[in-house]
């Protein structure tokens, strides 16, 4: 624990990437997300697709920080007691359900489906519980101590003899709660998190306390540039009727739609927030920041990838330390860029003087720190420091964000 404030308030994320033909974020018919901005349609990415692969990313680096959103956190503890304890199917059940009870304090119920998507499922929650995947394992840890007092209450429910009731329980209220695990043996694990949950954020009202705001803020990404949807039709071909005289060799025909362009991608972490959020380990938020700024770098939404590789890196990372609030560059491209050789070039120039407009207008205030690395080898005004690598451009900033490390 740390008990000095960070220099920083806010680390500002900015990237221009180029993406080929692909459809990485799709809507329900299956087109590429666009916004009109300035008159014209732009590929959009929604900040949930940004947002998973880089806390995977970041749950990759840190195992121990490694949490899970599901809605099936029933059927995994039953399948724990199944799997590693030895019990069977029907008393994992019991037990595992008995423990959702006492672990939610009653607050949460199951068997509900959120959506059409989601069969009917008498284990399922009706929200997304987001939690560290310890969560399961204590959960089944403390089922195992009490198998016994489970296999009484099953054969009490079965038979119907009575209502199902901890073999400890030590007052009324207790006994209403009709759990054989003391809820008092769970209290606060639902509602517990790690540092991944306390940077992502957690909503989960019908647990007290369990709410988590997000230390981090993801904008939609699009286009700096209008936008063109591609159709790409396709036909796959029926290898045996290939070879077959008078068969048609055609199995299939489709088309799907694809866009490509030149984005603006933007973030920002609320550093003192999140510092505060994992009592004060200035270390640790450091480590997670500097993954999560390595990440939001070089990732990219998984959808589409089979079919489209668009695997390209950043054409201009600018990072910017600042200790009053974070500024979003995005009003750069109101008005669409437009360019003969491509739109990389005009979008980094575009940026860099609208960067230094804005800290014209504001005298510079609150800017601590302004760094960038990007394709170009020469200065950019506007964006700071420039550096030849993107690690050196996060360890820059970091350095100003948390105080330069001996």
């Amino acid at each position: 624990m740390n008990d000095t404030q960070l220099p920083a308030a806010f680390l500002d994320i900015h990237v221009i990437q180029t993406l080929p033909l692909s459809g990485l974020n799709l809507d329900g018919d299956g087109t590429p997300k666009s916004v009109v901005l300035g008159g014209v349609t732009r590929a959009r990415i929604s900040p949930p697709s940004k947002k998973r692969p880089v806390r995977k990313h970041i749950e990759q680096e840190f195992p121990d920080q490694e949490a899970e959103r599901t809605r099936r956190l029933v059927h995994e503890v039953r399948d724990l007691l199944v799997r590693a304890e030895g019990w069977t199917e029907d008393l994992a059940t019991f037990a595992a359900r008995d423990l959702f009870t006492a672990a939610s304090g009653g607050h949460m119920s199951l068997g509900s489906s959120a959506d059409d998507l989601q069969a009917k499922d008498p284990l399922s929650t009706a929200a997304f519980i987001y939690t560290p995947t310890t969560t399961a394992h204590r959960m089944a840890d403390t089922a195992a101590r009490r198998k016994h007092d489970y296999e009484i209450a099953l054969k009490e429910a079965e038979a119907g003899t009575t209502k199902p009731q901890r073999a400890t329980a030590k007052s009324k209220a207790k006994d209403e709660a009709g759990t054989v695990t003391d809820p008092a043996d769970l209290e606060g694990l639902l509602a517990g998190a790690n540092a991944s949950i306390a940077l992502l954020g957690r909503t989960l009202m019908e647990i007290d306390g369990a709410e988590r705001d997000a230390c981090v803020q993801v904008a939609s990404a699009f286009t700096t540039h209008e936008a063109d949807i591609e159709i790409d039709f396709f036909v796959a071909v029926d290898d045996y009727a290939a070879k077959t005289k008078d068969a048609p060799a055609v199995g299939l025909i489709g088309d799907r739609r694809l866009v490509a362009g030149t984005f603006y991608m933007f973030s920002t972490i609320d550093l003192q927030t999140f510092a505060e959020a994992i009592d004060n380990d200035h270390a640790l938020a450091r480590e997670i920041c500097r993954s999560y700024i390595d990440g939001f770098i070089h990732t990219l939404p998984k959808t589409g990838q089979t079919s489209s590789a668009a695997w390209t890196m950043p054409d201009l990372v600018h990072l910017a330390v600042r200790t009053d609030r974070p500024v979003n560059l995005s009003t750069a491209f109101d008005d669409p860029v437009t360019g003969r050789h491509g739109h990389v070039d005009a979008s980094i120039a575009r940026l860099s003087e609208y960067a230094k407009t804005i800290q014209r207008l504001t005298a510079g205030r609150g800017l601590l720190h302004s760094v960038h690395a990007y394709t170009g080898t020469t200065k950019l005004p506007g964006l700071g420091t420039r550096v030849d690598a993107y690690e050196q451009a996060t360890e820059s900033a970091l350095d100003a964000a948390f105080g330069k490390t001996p």
